[in-house]
């Protein structure tokens, strides 16, 4: 018989990892190996908004099937768990006593059993966790992996909930909503849960004093969400100077602003969405990023673009260029990640930018396109502005906006190129 010690520190190794790869849209989640081990959890998630928290518990049942440990020649002791890095009030007990937890690094918490787990033993524990919600909007990921777990999620009545995937189902009881999602399913990707409770909006104004007149900006945000008000509206008046500096032209619409915080049908799947004169519809998740993207969309519109990529590329750009004023760090960290991902999607993905649309919504069969296109049309837009530098494309953008007629791919070319100077044939690349 080896000692135990020994033995433990061996079994340790095997103990199930999960890792998480974090993008735009989601978190993904694989297990670092096969021990044999079988881990069977059912995991319960339960929106108490007056509380102001997500309560999360996880019944988790570990049983050795690791055929390595049969006849005494070894045990399992300890267990890695991944926990969000927002989680708060973290606690694991067995149905006698708390359990050990201490936090590894980079979300990993390792739990110490009470027992030792032999060859065709269970362990069942417990985890419970908390996550801070708003009074009347949450967002938040469940975060599971295997094909062994069962998720609950209970959100109370009145709330307008949406998950980023299918496979459950609805239980409508007395006072709240009940999702449920079966074992079997592959968790190797999180759910994003978004869920709102609907109230009158209250309004924050300010006013924006721009180079030719004063453009009064309205927040519209539901109570409970000043933060974010506040947020939206110094992004507004920090913003809209620049981008008139930067575009080579003043605020070209002849209406005030309003910015009306949004759900995720209301923005058809989108981060925001700009209606003109109706005004800017923002997912109550957005960053501050995408308002300055749908503040740029005036000018995009007073240029009369044709096309879809000019439209987005420039929002983009124009989004980049404002940020590396206010926040470089920033705009440096969301260029390269956009660089980045156009440069893995495009194997995959790849098509001519004159070939671009989008549909009036984002789903899950349409998302990865979209997705490409928004960042194929930043890389043409940013090697523009690398290649012709600010000053002839704030001249370019004058001549845009008096051509008076739609402006077409060929028009887009022949006015830069002319205005410049520059050999085009790089970004005639990206269109055709």
């Amino acid at each position: 018989m080896c000692k135990v010690k020994e033995m433990e520190m061996h079994f340790v190794k095997r103990c199930l990892l999960i890792a998480f790869l974090v993008s735009l849209a989601c978190i993904s989640v694989t297990a670092a190996d096969d021990t044999g081990v079988t881990v069977e959890i059912d995991s319960d998630y339960r929106v108490t908004p007056e509380s102001g928290v997500v309560h999360v518990t996880k019944q988790v049942a570990f049983i050795n099937t690791d055929l390595n440990t049969r006849y005494r020649r070894g045990y399992y002791s300890s267990f890695n768990h991944y926990l969000p890095e927002n989680a708060k009030n973290i606690k694991a007990y067995d149905t006698g006593r708390a359990i050990t937890l201490r936090k590894a690094q980079e979300g990993y918490h390792v739990l110490q059993f009470n027992r030792k787990v032999w060859y065709g033993e269970t362990y069942t524990f417990y985890i419970e966790y908390e996550l801070d919600i708003n009074r009347n909007t949450a967002a938040f990921y469940i975060l599971e992996y295997g094909d062994n777990t069962e998720v609950t999620l209970e959100v109370p009545s009145g709330f307008d909930t949406h998950l980023a995937r299918d496979g459950y189902e609805v239980e409508e009881k007395q006072y709240s909503s009940v999702y449920k999602f079966q074992k079997g399913m592959d968790w190797k990707r999180s759910c994003l849960v978004s869920t709102i409770r609907h109230t009158d909006y209250l309004v924050l104004n300010d006013v924006a004093h721009l180079q030719e007149r004063d453009v009064r900006v309205q927040i519209r945000y539901w109570e409970g969400e000043e933060a974010w008000a506040q947020q939206m509206l110094d992004t507004a008046l920090t913003s809209l100077p620049i981008l008139e500096e930067t575009w080579g032209m003043p605020y070209p619409a002849s209406y005030d602003i309003i910015i009306t915080q949004a759900n995720i049908t209301e923005t058809g799947g989108y981060g925001g969405y700009n209606q003109g004169k109706k005004g800017i519809s923002i997912l109550y998740t957005s960053s501050n990023e995408i308002l300055i993207h749908e503040l740029a969309h005036y000018w995009t519109r007073a240029c009369n673009f044709d096309q879809l990529w000019m439209d987005e590329g420039y929002a983009d750009l124009y989004t980049y260029i404002v940020l590396n004023e206010t926040d470089p760090e920033k705009a440096v960290e969301r260029r390269d990640r956009f660089l980045q991902k156009y440069e893995n999607m495009k194997e995959d993905h790849d098509f001519p930018l004159s070939d671009w649309d989008i549909p009036d919504s984002i789903n899950s069969s349409t998302g990865e396109k979209v997705d490409f296109g928004y960042k194929k049309s930043f890389a043409l837009a940013y090697e523009l502005y690398e290649d012709i530098g600010i000053e002839n494309m704030k001249s370019t953008n004058l001549q845009f906006a008096a051509s008076g007629t739609p402006v077409s791919e060929e028009m887009f070319v022949d006015m830069i190129s002319t205005s410049s100077g520059s050999d085009l044939t790089a970004i005639e690349a990206y269109i055709y």
